[in-house]
């Protein structure tokens, strides 16, 4: 279970930073920069979730329930969380609600 939570959150802070690039990048781009920040980082943050779910099950062969899709549009938005607020704020808010130990 451990080994499994500490994957799950390398895979949300590895989305969130190639999310976190792709905004710098797309903020340059004329037809985009009108577009909010926070709106575009919620797109490429559940677009990008969704898109690593499919491969990894493709990888894994895993069969494609909608609940698992749903987990990963929920993901989506953990990622663009931590995406805007970084980890610093998603560590407080773990401390604030951790139960427990």
């Amino acid at each position: 279970m451990v080994e499994q939570i500490t994957t799950l959150m390398g895979a949300i802070g590895a989305i969130a930073f190639v999310v976190s690039v792709i905004t710098q990048v797309l903020k340059g781009v004329k037809p985009l920069d009108k577009l909010p920040t926070d709106i575009l980082v919620f797109i490429l943050s559940i677009v990008l979730t969704l898109v690593a779910f499919f491969a990894y099950a493709l990888y894994a062969s895993l069969a494609i329930l909608w609940y698992y899709v749903v987990g990963a549009v929920i993901a989506g938005f953990i990622v663009a969380f931590v995406a805007m607020y970084g980890w610093t704020k998603l560590k407080e808010l773990w401390d604030r609600f951790k139960t427990g130990e």
